[in-house]
């Protein structure tokens, strides 16, 4: 329960609160977002950041020259779960978003120092997809290939879910500025790495099935497009997710719409 351990870790120590206060409210805000209390969610992790930031001036007043770097690593993560949070709200909290997600790796960068860590590339994911949100294709691009290129540096074989993801996003940006073969391309790697480290019937794999269904179908592909359009429905069939409910009913009607 969120509330009572944060009526527990929220009450200051002699140093300050606790790091599991602030991952509580972190995955509080996860969880206030997941049930559709969206504006809920941006409120706690809003508090996460103003705590963290408080946190961080008030020891840097007692000894300016030492960093925190746990607690400069929770507010980076603060940072880029708020600009996720504010993703799909009205332009100006979608800048704010923006904003934030530059302040969580500016944060991250000083505490990897000269060593790059995957937590950079997520970062630079979650700055590509609100610049892809604020229309800002190119730099959206220039993020996505940023955040690739840490992935394929840290792990060379490319077989991780996130890297996919990031392929994923890629391809979405490209079909958006109708450079639809380029995102086929992009969608087509995403896959091949689900495939090889997510469950057969894993909804992700849908979701990338019915991306290209939809990009073949602008290229006037249609005999290709129902089949990973009826492969999108099948796999959702067998997934047994509440939540992929709705993901059927959006397959089903990009099938019946080719």
């Amino acid at each position: 329960n969120y509330i009572s351990a944060l009526q527990t870790e929220l009450a200051p120590g002699a140093e300050g609160y606790t790091p599991d206060a602030f991952e509580t409210l972190q995955n509080m805000a996860v969880g206030q977002r997941d049930l559709g209390k969206g504006s809920a969610s941006i409120s706690t992790i809003e508090r996460a950041v103003n705590l963290q930031k408080q946190q961080l001036e008030a020891e840097q007043k007692v000894n300016e020259k030492v960093e925190d770097k746990a607690l400069m690593a929770s507010l980076a993560r603060s940072y880029a779960l708020g600009a996720e949070l504010l993703r799909g709200s009205d332009k100006s909290k979608c800048a704010k978003g923006l904003r934030w997600a530059h302040e969580a790796l500016a944060l991250q960068q000083r505490v990897d120092g000269d060593v790059v860590k995957m937590e950079q590339a997520d970062i630079l994911n979650t700055i590509g997809n609100v610049q892809a949100d604020l229309g800002r294709y190119t730099d959206a691009g220039n993020s996505y290939k940023a955040s690739l290129a840490i992935h394929e540096k840290l792990e060379p074989n490319g077989n991780t879910a996130t890297t996919a993801s990031v392929y994923g996003n890629l391809g979405s940006l490209l079909h958006r500025q109708g450079r639809f073969q380029e995102a086929i391309t992009m969608y087509e790697k995403s896959m091949k790495l689900q495939e090889s480290v997510l469950a057969p019937s894993n909804p992700d794999i849908a979701v990338t099935c019915n991306n290209i269904a939809v990009s073949l179908t602008k290229l006037g592909k249609l005999e290709e497009a129902q089949e990973y359009a009826k492969r999108a429905v099948a796999l959702v069939d067998e997934s047994d997710l509440q939540e992929s409910n709705g993901d059927k009913q959006l397959f089903s009607s990009t099938l019946k719409h080719i």
